[in-house]
């Protein structure tokens, strides 16, 4: 076993905190966005919640993941040492867009705005994190796009396995931007794009505090024939069988929802596994829209409802397949704590 989740929060356009992921309606855009629309966190104002002091170059990912830790940490009182592990896409897009930009067309290249500079840096969320936080474990970036969910997990547990940290805030972040919209549009641009950020606080088994999942297994593998459904469904059967999980016992199949291409291959991918028997499929792009490599954490976030074995299931552009397994404890039942 990974570890076992015990608290998490998110913010994307369903709000702030733990709340229910329910589907929401878009925000439209004015015609200067790439995109006509998008789930946007509008209840997450950066200097409402963070402050004005130390926010006025943060960019809007560093201040989501720094909202958001502190959202989790409120909650809890985690004596001994805690670690970060932040997913990300490639960090701000926008930030990275508009430094170099200011590289190029300012009188000379040097004449760039030296506040920018650690926010233009892909580990920028999960260092601001620690800053902010006062967090002095282990401090890890994973850049692994919409497997960076579950590549945390099993980072977080590696942490917790060789006593580097006593828990460990694993999530990841991705933020709404024009550079972002427009990249998109020229990869996959069939879906709504969101933002978000959401973590949750991985302990070792045995701890005291309610366990709302414990996290098992994670594998991942690569299409290097470029066929994502059959990768997908090679690392599912894998996940499945090195855990001793029969496919009748998973109670739901929680999806990444990367677009209709690969969606299409992520779902013919399951129904190679499950056949006519295919479980509960979560869907959780249906509450907060393509919030890239952010989808991971909320795939587990929308899954803490279902009782039993739940599969998470990932899919990126570049052929990164990937697959965990979670077990959710019956309420008020033998499995709430391990």
């Amino acid at each position: 076993m990974l570890g076992v989740v015990t608290a998490w929060a998110a913010i994307s356009v369903c709000g702030v905190g733990d709340v229910p992921l329910t589907p929401m309606s878009p925000t439209a855009l004015s015609e200067e966005w790439p995109d006509a629309e998008a789930y946007l966190a509008t209840e997450f104002d950066v200097e409402e919640r963070l402050g004005s002091k130390g926010t006025a170059s943060m960019d809007r990912s560093s201040a989501l993941a720094v909202g958001v830790t502190a959202e989790l940490l409120d909650k809890v009182d985690i004596p001994g040492t805690v670690g970060v592990v932040l997913g990300t896409t490639s960090g701000s897009a926008q930030t990275q867009y508009e430094f170099t930009r200011d590289s190029l067309t300012r009188r000379k290249p040097y004449f760039v705005n030296p506040a920018v500079v650690p926010f233009a840096l892909m580990n920028s969320a999960a260092s601001q994190c620690a800053i902010w936080h006062g967090i002095t474990g282990p401090n890890s970036t994973i850049a692994a796009g919409r497997l960076s969910g579950l590549s945390v997990l099993r980072y977080g547990g590696r942490l917790l396995a060789r006593g580097r940290a006593d828990a460990v805030v694993c999530g990841a972040v991705e933020e709404h931007s024009p550079t972002r919209a427009w990249l998109q549009r020229h990869r996959e641009g069939d879906r709504t794009l969101g933002e978000g950020a959401a973590v949750m606080l991985l302990e070792k088994p045995g701890t005291s505090r309610r366990i709302l999942a414990e996290a098992h297994r994670v594998d991942t593998r690569v299409a290097v024939d470029g066929d994502r459904r059959a990768a997908l469904a090679a690392c599912v059967r894998r996940t499945l069988d090195g855990a001793g999980i029969r496919i009748e016992d998973v109670a739901a199949v929680s999806v990444s929802a990367p677009g209709e291409g690969a969606t299409v291959a992520e779902r013919a991918a399951l129904h190679d596994v499950f056949g006519e028997t295919t479980p509960k499929v979560i869907d959780p792009q249906d509450a907060v829209g393509d919030v890239g490599a952010a989808i991971g954490p909320f795939q587990l976030a929308a899954a803490l409802d279902t009782p039993g074995w739940v599969l998470l299931t990932a899919l990126d552009e570049d052929g990164t397949v990937g697959s965990g397994l979670v077990r959710v404890p019956w309420p008020q039942g033998p499995g709430d704590h391990v």
